[in-house]
């Protein structure tokens, strides 16, 4: 029901006409409840502008400026708004977390962003009392209230969100999707695929982060030559050795996380979003055709096995552009149906198969630890309905598994994957060197989680 302050001036006028109309046996408590149901406004708004009207009041237009959806379901809410940002100052006993402030005041997060966010749990307290209406014909003939006299403790949370316009982002993003608009329209129509039908299927999970597609190395100089042609080479050689693998058990599904960074830079500046400068191999064009032809690729041999699931995650070096190959990969598969691909803006992607939960995030932004209490937090549904649990994440390059006690009572597991790419002039001179380069998949099964886990070196 909607308890909003504001009311229309043909409203006021209802609300005064059917007064007049009311039965006299009905008390003014039962026609604001009995009329506010009908009417879509709470009994006490009700009361409060019969009380002002009927005292002389004037009937005027009070319609404010939009506001939030809901608003009467938080105790305390305040909403602003211009061109540039949205602050929002809530206390609510539903929502436990940013994405659920961004779902509630329904905030498009391709035009904005989290600038900065606090979170403080409190206690609340209401009344334990319930209250009945018997309504027949429309008219209260009853009610009855069960007051036990007690006060009962409720959780509430507070928050207060910036979001900053994305004024770049959302430049770029218009004039991408009138390429991707016309992508789908020219996108190939790929014949559906009869697969074998496996009496207890896996899924099997290919990772391979950050590729850093791109970068140039120079062996003189690092110990190994590196650029988009024997990056592209060196990826069809250990996908080729994973997809053996996977002939060893009955593959269902192939779920491939890509992204990550990717691609080595975010703009034809060469540089990172963060602004560090970088050594590319060739024009950024170039690249980015190169990079996404890969990927559709690696994508279509999946398929010859099995349905595949692409998760977009994005990185510290590449996050805009490899935002925009998700939009190319999707238009393209758009007409694939042994393919989907989810492209959403979320930094944390998460993916179940059977009891199994995976989460993905590039890893550059957030404490690890704070993963593991986040994913119960962020997706409840899932969380309920699994039993192994793991989130994997890139940025390092290099493997580690980290359970602490409260990860182990919570039965989460933070596993770092490995990566491909060799060490560039940066990384080679600061000595992060002798990690083992490899692309790792897993074997998941929908009741007894990961069976199996393999690594293919370049």
């Amino acid at each position: 029901m909607n308890t909003g302050i504001w009311w229309t001036v043909e409203l006021q006028k209802k609300l005064m006409i059917d007064f007049q109309k009311k039965d006299e046996k009905e008390s003014v408590l039962c026609f604001c409840e009995r009329w506010g149901k009908e009417n879509n406004r709470g009994a006490e708004s009700c009361r409060n502008k019969l009380r002002s009207l009927l005292k002389g009041g004037r009937i005027t237009d009070n319609i404010p400026a939009q506001k939030p959806e809901k608003q009467e379901k938080q105790e305390k809410t305040s909403y602003e708004q211009t061109d540039k940002y949205i602050h929002i100052v809530c206390a609510s006993t539903r929502m436990r977390s940013v994405d659920d402030v961004i779902e509630e005041f329904k905030v498009d997060m391709n035009m904005w962003r989290v600038d900065k966010f606090k979170i403080h749990p409190s206690e609340g307290y209401r009344k334990d009392r319930k209250v009945e209406w018997k309504v027949v014909d429309g008219k209260v003939i009853h009610g009855d209230v069960n007051d036990t006299g007690k006060m009962l403790v409720v959780p509430l949370y507070s928050f207060e969100v910036s979001f900053i316009r994305k004024t770049e982002e959302v430049r770029a993003r218009a004039a991408a999707l009138d390429i991707i608009a016309d992508a789908k329209n020219y996108a190939p129509r790929y014949p559906k695929i009869k697969y074998e039908k496996q009496k207890h299927g896996v899924m099997y999970e290919i990772s391979t982060p950050d590729l850093h597609f791109g970068r140039l190395t120079w062996e003189e100089e690092t110990g190994e030559d590196y650029d988009i042609k024997i990056a592209a080479k060196m990826v069809h050689s250990v996908l080729d050795k994973l997809l053996t693998y996977a002939k060893l058990f009955p593959i269902e599904r192939i779920l491939l996380p890509i992204g990550n960074d990717f691609f080595n830079v975010n703009s034809k500046g060469n540089i990172t979003v963060n602004g560090t400068i970088q050594q590319e191999d060739t024009r950024w064009q170039k690249t980015f055709r190169a990079g996404w032809h890969l990927i559709a690729e690696m994508i279509e041999k999946c398929s010859s096995i099995a349905n595949v699931d692409v998760l977009v995650v994005k990185g510290n070096h590449d996050e805009e552009r490899t935002f925009y190959m998700g939009e190319v990969l999707d238009a393209w598969f758009g007409k694939n149906p042994n393919v989907s691909v989810d492209n959403r803006a979320r930094g944390r992607k998460y993916y179940q198969y059977g009891k199994n939960l995976l989460g993905f995030v590039h890893g550059c932004d957030i404490k690890i630890d704070a993963l593991v209490s986040l994913m119960p937090l962020e997706v409840p549904d899932m969380w309920s309905k699994s039993m192994f649990r793991e989130w994997h994440i890139g940025h390092v390059h290099h493997t580690y598994k980290l359970n602490n006690d409260a990860m182990e009572s919570l039965g989460v597991v933070v596993r770092s994957l490995r990566s491909l790419v060799p060490a560039d002039a940066w990384t080679f001179d600061h000595g992060f060197v002798g990690a083992l380069r490899a692309a790792e998949s897993f074997v998941w099964d929908a009741e007894n989680g990961l069976v199996a886990q393999f690594t293919a070196m370049p």
